[in-house]
């Protein structure tokens, strides 16, 4: 089943090109200073960037997205409010976000693709494409010929799942908790996506699955996406992720428990502090590492 990239590809310039202009009269920074409000695309069933717990939205993306809040606080001078923007698909959340309709989202996966219509920030997470398989099937191509594998469409697992493997079918769902739910009923055995996503919610929905193969098909970095050329809003984004991962670094208490709850020690995805540390560490170097107070 073909999933061409060209198609998201065209639709998000048809939306693009019909909503910006040439000459905005307004940035987006501008625009959330003017509304106090910084509106923030969230998904449920995304653990660990995101998902519905009540009547609010947490994640490991809301942890860098509050950070952005509070630096674009002390910016403007005013107190902002995170809104948050709940999508039903990628393709949705996406589209919003290019064409300037929404302001933030994060726990977006790299995507060259994707990179004409959004600016990504600086990373806070490395994940890649894997799989949650029955036990005695390895997640490699030859074990996975034949079967059906469930992906969210036009996720990047999706698209390496075409790339990669021959002889099998693709279940396409609208979004993460359909692909889930799918799984914990066994209408699906075979579910691809961004590793950390598939790690966190294993327990919940295939507890007896492994997580395979031991090298992803590819790997991708993590971070929060911006409308394209708000450059005042992703500095001050850049400026707010790096202030926390360092925070992280510097063994801050709350910094790390608000990350470690997420993917730390203890956690279904259960990464060490060590070496979150050390990606942080890689991220902040290929910038500046900071002298927090």
């Amino acid at each position: 089943m073909a999933l061409r990239l060209t198609a998201l590809t065209g639709a998000l310039l048809s939306i693009t090109l019909g909503v910006l202009q040439p000459a905005q009269a307004e940035t987006v920074l501008e625009r959330i200073t003017r509304t106090g409000r910084v509106n923030t695309v969230v998904m449920n069933g995304s653990l660990p960037y995101s998902t519905q717990l009540d009547n609010r939205y947490v994640g490991l993306g809301l942890e860098f997205a509050k950070e952005i809040q509070k630096e674009l606080s002390d910016y403007v001078g005013k107190p902002v409010e995170l809104v948050a923007q709940p999508v039903n698909s990628i393709e949705q959340g996406i589209a919003a976000i290019a064409s300037g309709a929404v302001d933030l989202s994060c726990g977006a996966g790299f995507s060259w693709g994707r990179s004409m219509f959004v600016d990504y920030t600086l990373p806070f997470a490395l994940s890649g494409t894997r799989l949650i398989t029955p036990v005695g099937n390895d997640g490699t191509p030859a074990a996975l010929s034949g079967k059906t594998i469930g992906v969210v469409k036009n996720s990047l697992a999706a698209r390496a799942m075409e790339k990669s493997i021959t002889g099998a079918e693709l279940a396409l769902f609208e979004n993460p908790a359909a692909a889930l739910a799918a799984l914990k009923s066994g209408e699906i055995q075979f579910l691809a996506g961004d590793s950390l996503w598939l790690l966190a919610n294993r327990s919940a929905v295939d507890p007896a699955g492994n997580v395979t193969p031991s090298v992803p098909y590819n790997r991708s970095a993590v971070g929060c996406v911006v409308p394209e050329n708000s450059s005042g809003l992703l500095n001050l984004s850049n400026l707010a992720i790096a202030k926390l991962m360092q925070a992280y670094i510097n063994d801050d208490p709350n910094a790390q428990s608000r990350i470690n709850q997420w993917v730390g020690p203890g956690t279904d995805v259960n990464l060490s502090q060590d070496v979150i540390k050390a990606y942080f560490t890689n991220v902040l170097l290929t910038a500046a590492l900071l002298a927090l107070p």
